[in-house]
């Protein structure tokens, strides 16, 4: 059935359908139900209705203890703690790279501000172009030299210049850095931003220590609440609390991160109680985790699961009518019950209902007719009919590429699936090599700030930008977005983008996507930032 293609195995279009079988409506409304039992309704109104927000968190009378490991399951273990080279998000080693280098800035559940974290104090003027961040006193590196303005205006020097992932963005939105004084460090932006502090609260606000880059390879030096003892690549990576730490020595004794990238693992190990906390990306599995009692943090990501499109010269996709036939194609309610047996959150809407920015959308967008006369256009001017799609080879994840198999297969096109063996692998395939047609990919578009993903989705100049796509209408879009002066004119912005994207197709959404960073009922004081980021430089476990 299938070849194995530089580390990739093939699947070959068999033409085959299976009915998904639903997630019993209890488990939804389980998971629903323990978000709107929290006090804190604020963060959910935010995150649209209820969409989003705390899990099953209460509040316990036992007094905070010192001591034990926290075992987390990570959704992609990062092969290197390096903010410069790992994509700093809950998903992709930000929790673990928070453990170590901290963050200026942190985002407040209960009120959506910034607030300092690393940083004692951000300020901003008016015109929202010039913030300015105060810094702990005293506080040290790892290593004990100490984490001064020099020490930020380098760190954040070493992340642009690495091409970290948002450095692009950071490029063309600041103006100047600069260390005013020891503890003052002073951002200069080349127009009104007023959501600026985003990017200190992800990986250039991790600051990494001078002498990490001393010896021959990286060492992972912060001003964090832990130290790394081992990291395995693949295997482990694990920590010990520092007794220096500037917020005071942590609780616990140590965190201990490991692989864990499928959903039909996680409920089993989290249930044996072999997992502490781990993170999921699958909306069946938050539905159960929730129904049965552990606790955690919800966030709905617009375009959470997406296909993206390589738009390069010579590749189907570089034709719109190919990007349309696809999209006209694909049912993601069926794709849904094939992939997360219908707990998802299907539909090609940019941001759906979920969501506060919600609107029109692309509405019903499944049309096979129309795409089977599209494709027929395109193959009578030369495409051959065959495109490729690559995701990676976990169950819920074939799951969906069957089913888009099938359904290109009924309009003309003749799907082969590549399966990569790990999230790492997929990224290295679609973005280092850009070796893809379509594939299986998030969007990942947060309500709070939608401007990352969107600028590094979409803008022609953004590293992230693995499509092809080249828009000027887009590029001046998301400038528009970024200075919007009211939520009324970003709400405005962002409806003429999704309308954009309809009329172009740079990427098709097939759901908004359930993150869930879980843990047992017994941890307590787990602290939620941006990005699905946690902190646990307070975090104890009750005995």
């Amino acid at each position: 059935m299938g070849r194995t293609v530089e580390g990739r195995t093939r699947v070959r279009s068999a033409h085959r359908r299976r009915s998904g079988v639903l997630v019993a409506v209890a488990l939804a409304g389980a998971l629903a139900a323990a978000c709107t039992s929290q006090s804190d309704t604020a963060a959910q109104e935010r995150s649209g209705g209820g969409a989003g927000g705390p899990v099953g968190i209460t509040e316990t009378d036992a007094a905070p203890v010192a001591g034990g490991t926290v075992v987390f399951g990570s959704f992609s273990l990062p092969a290197t703690l390096d903010p410069a080279r790992t994509v700093p998000y809950g998903s992709t080693g930000g929790t673990e790279m928070a453990a170590v280098y901290d963050v200026l800035v942190r985002t407040d559940d209960q009120t959506g501000a910034f607030v300092p974290q690393l940083a004692e104090a951000l300020d901003t003027d008016e015109d929202a172009r010039e913030f300015t961040v105060t810094l702990r006193e005293d506080v040290t590196f790892s290593d004990g030299t100490p984490l001064d303005a020099d020490a930020v205006v380098a760190s954040i020097d070493r992340y642009i210049g690495g091409g970290g992932s948002d450095a692009d963005l950071w490029r063309a939105s600041v103006e100047r850095t600069e260390a005013i004084d020891a503890r003052t460090v002073r951002f200069t932006l080349a127009r009104p931003w007023a959501d600026f502090p985003t990017l200190l609260a992800t990986g250039a606000g991790m600051i990494v220590a001078p002498a990490a880059d001393e010896g021959e390879e990286f060492t992972p030096i912060g001003a964090g609440p832990f130290t790394v003892t081992a990291q395995l690549p693949g295997d482990r990576i694990e920590m010990t609390a520092r007794e220096d730490y500037y917020g005071g020595a942590p609780l616990l004794d140590g965190l201990r991160f490991v692989p864990m990238n499928e959903a039909s693992a996680q409920l089993d190990t989290m249930r044996m109680g072999e997992l502490d906390m781990t993170f999921v990306h699958d909306a069946g599995n938050a539905a159960v985790l929730a129904e049965e009692g552990f606790a955690g943090y919800l966030e709905v990501l617009n375009g959470g699961t997406a296909v993206l499109i390589n738009q390069d010269p010579g590749r189907p996709g570089a034709d719109e009518r190919v990007r349309r036939a696809v999209l006209a194609a694909m049912d993601p309610e069926l794709i849904d019950e094939r992939g997360q047996d219908g707990a998802g959150r299907p539909g090609t809407a940019l941001f759906p209902a979920s969501s506060q920015w919600a609107t029109d959308g692309a509405g019903d967008t499944y049309d096979p007719d129309a795409a089977r006369e599209l494709v027929e256009q395109a193959k009578a001017d030369g495409f051959d009919g065959r495109i490729s799609f690559t995701t990676r080879n976990a169950p819920e994840a074939r799951e969906r590429a069957i089913a888009l198999q099938a359904q290109l297969a009924a309009v003309g096109i003749d799907m082969e699936i590549d399966l990569t063996n790990s999230v790492a692998d997929q990224v290295r395939v679609t973005t280092v090599y850009r070796d893809f047609d379509l594939a299986q990919s998030g969007l990942n578009i947060r309500d709070r700030e939608p401007l990352l993903k969107l600028y590094s989705n979409f803008h022609s100049e953004a590293v992230g930008n693995i499509s092809g796509y080249d828009s000027p209408e887009m590029d001046a879009l998301l400038t528009d977005l970024q200075t919007a002066p009211s939520e009324q004119d970003k709400a405005a912005v962002l409806a003429e983008i999704d309308a954009l994207m309809a009329d172009q197709v740079p990427a098709i959404v097939m759901a908004a996507q359930d993150n869930m960073v879980a843990w047992q009922p017994g941890i307590h004081d787990v602290v939620h930032s941006f990005g699905d980021i946690v902190l646990l430089g307070q975090a104890w476990i009750e005995p």
